[in-house]
């Protein structure tokens, strides 16, 4: 039996309603569209799909309808024509292609008028899993009925081969333009049927339980449903006669992360131990719906062709149980994998691999390669959604180190980059020196090797100091290059790239949700102090904050408006604006302001940092950064308060003391076991085991509280127009407009 009552609720869903109009439903649109205006706290836009010789008629109404309330609606009203006399189902499909929204409703001309209200939540605040949800449908084409018979609710929720108006299909089935490259939809049953294709229990939608049934599965426009139609319903079926393990996980699982859009994956790995230390990431793979083809080509022994863990079993095949005519040893998988997970390695089975995808079906697979010693560290990765698998190598991350006089530092900080786990990622490293730099400094940056990705040296001939080496030290090359800036004083922890990745991929190139432009970083350093309070430095402690306000989960992220120099990834919208920022400041004679832009805060008394001008562009803009909070200050970066540009030297134990209150403890590599799994990181202690959503992040503003988003934003638009003069909105990412230049 399918059971979706303890599947947690898509909260705060958005749904697209579309809505197809025929000659006779024209008569009644204004009555359509009021019902559905019943719901706009969820149903964000209306799509009324009209032939052309209805549009004249069809913009009356929405003219009356709108008139009719008096006041603005939440609700977008739009009108497309239809290419035909009637509108087809994949005219109505394709709305999905295009919709901004978590669900689309897809209905029949009569919009809602006809589901019964009692029955409109089901469809209207849909539990959260990754599959259409309807009312009506046909059956599965394996099950014990014959394909094409109409399938009406039962007690339990069933499975259907495709699903036919009224039904909610989630967004995130056409979020990754790679996996429908060729399609067209042309009918419900092709919907289904490409639905069923990317899910491993082979099923086009759920038919949701209800208490009333409808009066028929089958509407007079859909022909092809009228000809597949036996005449036999299946009220005498067993409830419980469709069993699917998967389909049962996806569901149980609903709540860490099942939202992911189904793709199959391919795991090659060399032998048995590389499969069991990332068998976390595999095992969450299964959990969340996708399928999985794991091929270990060095392995030979087929007395045992799987391994179980603690949450799953993985089946895999062997050089020895698989051939081909291309590769020794290699399995035929006739369907292209979305994702394929392979190792660095260099030998033959791999190299062939490589070469044999770039002419086959696979070609527009994303190719992760994963040194085997980092696979044992990979259990962040498997709260990646589908979008962020498929995103892998998109982002590119440059590290960014501004050096002086301090070879002691600048070595320290060489060793822990060396150190750290990139998981295959090729990253350039600059190192920015100022015209000051002693002899040991050249020489020991004469004599890094990185082994990486490129190394460039910059050496300034005049001084420029450290507001000039930082803003100078990195610039993006696109709107996929990110910056890791940091000071030679700075140590990283062997996870910082982890962090990285994992929270770029979420919030950059995951549900379109979870992104925002206000975002324009990820410190890699924990907050223990607040320093812009007018009085000094202030003890901080996020998690005890959000413990005893009972704001949010004591181990969540969270979002600050303060910038982090002790180790942080800038994003290139934002570096870009603060570019122009930070020159027009120094620069226009015009802004030679009289006032602080941003009110009691110590950052304005900081004329020669850089800080002060970010913090200014932030205060205006409402950005905030991404902040880690895991246990006891258990960092990502840590800063050792060497004496510089603005730390001053002091008597040792003043200076201990001092820097006690910000050297934090950095979150080393697990211990390895003899077990054989993937151990621990703890990465990963996080609410619900993964990145929270955008919306679930608490905001702090500069001097530490907790406040909204909205209320940020509206300070930086109020103070604006009392220091620049104008009152009109700044263009994005555009510092003279925000400037007022």
């Amino acid at each position: 039996m399918l059971e979706l009552g303890s599947v947690k609720t898509a909260s705060n869903s958005s749904i697209t309603a579309a809505v197809p109009i025929t000659e006779k439903s024209a008569r009644t649109l204004e009555l359509t569209i009021a019902d559905l205006l019943e719901y706009q706290s969820v149903i964000r836009e209306v799509v009324i799909l009209c032939p052309e010789l209805l549009l004249s008629t069809a913009r009356s109404s929405i003219h009356h309808i709108v008139a009719s309330y008096g006041r603005p609606l939440s609700t977008l009203l739009t009108l497309l024509p239809c290419a035909h006399a009637t509108c087809s189902p994949d005219e109505l499909i394709e709305t999905a292609f295009y919709a901004s929204t978590d669900w689309t409703l897809f209905l029949d001309d009569s919009g809602l008028r006809r589901v019964h209200k009692a029955v409109r939540p089901l469809l209207l605040n849909p539990p959260a899993v990754t599959f259409p949800l309807g009312l009506d449908g046909f059956a599965l084409p394996n099950s014990e009925a014959r394909r094409g018979v109409c399938l009406t609710p039962f007690a339990s929720h069933r499975p259907a081969g495709f699903l036919v108006p009224p039904f909610v299909l989630p967004s995130c089935t056409f979020s990754d333009a790679h996996s429908f490259p060729d399609l067209t939809p042309d009918s419900w049953s092709a919907l289904g049927r490409w639905v069923s294709e990317k899910r491993p229990d082979t099923i086009g939608g759920v038919i949701i339980s209800r208490d009333s049934v409808a009066d028929d599965c089958f509407k007079s426009n859909y022909s092809e449903a009228q000809n597949a139609r036996t005449g036999r319903r299946l009220s005498t079926l067993p409830i419980d006669d469709y069993h699917s393990p998967i389909f049962g996980a996806e569901l149980s699982f609903a709540n860490a992360g099942a939202q992911n859009v189904q793709g199959r994956f391919g795991i090659f790995f060399p032998t048995l131990d590389d499969l069991a230390a990332f068998s976390q990431v595999a095992c969450r793979l299964v959990i969340g719906g996708h399928r999985l083809n794991v091929f270990l080509y060095t392995e030979t022994d087929q007395d045992q062709s799987f391994i179980s863990t603690d949450t799953c079993t993985l089946r895999y095949l062997s050089s020895s149980s698989a051939t081909s005519a291309s590769l020794p040893g290699f399995p035929i998988y006739p369907d292209p994998f979305d994702v394929l997970i392979t190792v660095t390695a260099e030998d033959i089975f791999t190299v062939s691999l490589l070469l044999a995808i770039k002419d086959s079906a696979h070609a527009a697979c994303t190719v992760i390669r994963l040194p085997g010693e980092d696979l044992i560290y990979s259990d962040w990765m498997g709260t990646l959604s589908f979008q962020e698998w498929k995103s892998w190598n998109v982002p590119r991350i440059d590290i960014s180190i501004i050096t002086n006089n301090r070879p002691n530092s600048l070595s320290r900080l060489a060793r822990s980059l060396e150190n750290a786990r990139y998981f295959g990622d090729t990253l350039d490293l600059r190192l920015n020196m100022e015209d000051s730099a002693d002899l040991a400094t050249k020489q020991l940056v004469g004599s890094l090797k990185w082994r990486h990705g490129a190394t460039f040296v910059h050496h300034r001939i005049t001084h420029g100091g450290l507001l000039t080496a930082v803003v100078e030290s990195w610039y993006p090359r696109s709107n996929d290059s990110y910056g890791v800036v940091l000071e030679d004083d700075v140590e990283v922890s062997p996870l910082f790239y982890a962090w990285v990745k994992l929270a770029l991929l979420h919030y950059r190139y995951g549900n379109k949700k979870d992104k925002s432009p206000l975002l324009f970083g990820i410190s890699l350093y924990q907050q223990k102090n607040l320093e812009l309070h007018i009085e000094g430095r202030r003890s901080f402690n996020a998690r005890w904050l959000f413990d005893t306000t009972d704001m949010a989960p004591p181990n969540t992220p969270y979002l600050s408006q303060i910038p982090c120099s002790w180790g942080a990834v800038y994003f290139p919208e934002h570096w870009r604006e603060f570019h122009t920022y930070v020159a027009c400041r120094l620069t226009d004679p015009s802004l030679s302001l009289k006032e602080n832009i941003v009110p009691n805060v110590r950052s304005s008394r900081w004329q020669h940092s850089w800080k002060k001008y970010f913090i200014e562009m932030i205060f205006l803009r409402g950005y905030t950064m991404l902040y880690p909070n895991y246990a006891n200050f258990s960092s990502l970066s840590t800063n050792h308060l060497e004496p510089g540009a603005h730390v001053k030297r002091l008597p040792r134990d003043v200076f201990e003391k001092k820097r006690a209150q910000f050297d934090l403890p950095l979150m080393p590599l697990p211990d390895i076991d003899a077990s054989g799994y993937a151990l621990e990181t703890g990465l990963l202690d996080l609410p619900e085991s993964g990145m929270p959503g955008w919306d679930a992040l608490p905001v702090l503003d500069l001097h530490g509280s907790i406040v909204s988003e909205e209320l940020i934003v509206d300070r930086g638009q109020t103070r604006r127009p009392e220091v620049f003069g104008c009152t009109d909105l700044p263009t994005q990412y555009d510092a003279l407009s925000l400037l007022c230049l």
